[in-house]
């Protein structure tokens, strides 16, 4: 893939010219030919589509994966429900969230007390509001909620949630997190192989079932048609699939200069449909780096809590902590 020099005429210097016979080309063999290649291609991408979704039936998470099931809320009053799962340290899930929002001031409440009592603190939900205060609960039927644990606290740190009315101190309903909880946590992969084109990184995490973190990315852009890249196998090869950037393109890659990423595996891919991510150039068939993900995961599900951000310098704090803090 590296360019070639010539004489403007395509001769090389001092060297005797064989005679070869000319040949043209027809206008017609050539649109042939690209819609040959272009309907190769697109036999190819469908193939590797169908390989790796296939893999699915294998995968080690199953269909509907919530993270760490914590068991169903104890209801009190005013129809709560709802099934709860850890997504990862700070993060829960409730599955069919039900309320009927007559409360005046009822929140997601946490605490650290032997029971749900005023001494705990609010989940907001929505995570991002405006005003000093999070609003109260509105009304919810099977309702599917991502609540992030706020201050820096961790599910260790709770030992239970409640939909609690905080004017009345009344507890509406609650469940109880099991002590040492093991939650789904990212998993710390080598850097990318350094095989071609300058690519290399600092250790790639898996922060959800879809989601990469490559810290430090270094590639030339030289390559003319080359992606991120996943598939099956013990090396990449040309059966793979796209992955969009991190802004969500799939143009080729442009040059990296010591950026943090993330990426996220189209469609319905997770981390446990594939077994490498690499820069693979499309047109010559060319890997120029790769990490293998293993198969023993353990990893938060991708429910929409991992949120990428778009930054030449870095990325988010919270993104970035929880990347080194799953090291330890």
């Amino acid at each position: 893939m590296h360019g070639r020099t010539s004489n403007h005429d395509g001769r090389s210097p001092n060297r005797p010219q064989l005679w070869r016979p000319q040949t043209t080309t027809t206008p017609t063999t050539t649109i042939t030919n690209v819609a040959q290649t272009r309907a190769r291609d697109i036999v190819l991408v469908g193939l590797a589509m169908a390989l790796l979704l296939a893999a699915n039936v294998e995968s080690k998470a199953p269909d509907h994966y919530y993270g760490r099931e914590i068991g169903r809320i104890n209801s009190f009053g005013h129809g709560v429900q709802g099934r709860v799962y850890a997504v990862d340290e700070s993060t829960l899930f409730v599955k069919g969230f039900a309320y009927d929002g007559s409360a005046p001031d009822a929140f997601f409440w946490v605490g650290n007390s032997p029971r749900p009592s005023p001494e705990g603190y609010i989940i907001p939900y929505p995570e991002e509001y405006t005003g000093r205060e999070p609003p109260a609960l509105g009304a919810h039927e099977n309702s599917d909620i991502i609540l992030k644990l706020p201050m820096g606290k961790r599910i260790r740190d709770i030992r239970w949630l409640s939909v609690w009315c905080r004017r009345f101190t009344v507890d509406f309903g609650e469940i109880f997190i099991p002590p040492g909880l093991e939650v789904p946590k990212p998993r710390v992969l080598p850097e990318f192989k350094r095989l071609a084109h300058g690519l290399r990184s600092s250790n790639i995490s898996i922060l959800d079932a879809k989601t990469f973190y490559i810290p430090n990315l270094h590639y030339d852009g030289a390559g003319p048609d080359a992606y991120f890249w996943v598939g099956n196998g013990s090396e990449p090869n040309i059966m793979g699939i796209k992955v969009p950037n991190e802004i969500g393109s799939l143009e080729p890659l442009r040059g990296y200069q010591g950026e943090d990423i993330e990426i996220q595996l189209p469609g319905n891919l997770t981390m446990y449909d594939i077994d490498w991510l690499a820069v693979w150039c499309v047109e010559y068939r060319h890997n120029f780096g790769h990490v293998y993900i293993p198969k023993d995961l353990d990893i938060p599900p991708a429910l929409g809590q991992t949120k990428i951000a778009v930054s030449r310098g870095g990325l988010w704090v919270d993104t970035l902590s929880i990347a080194i803090e799953s090291r330890n």
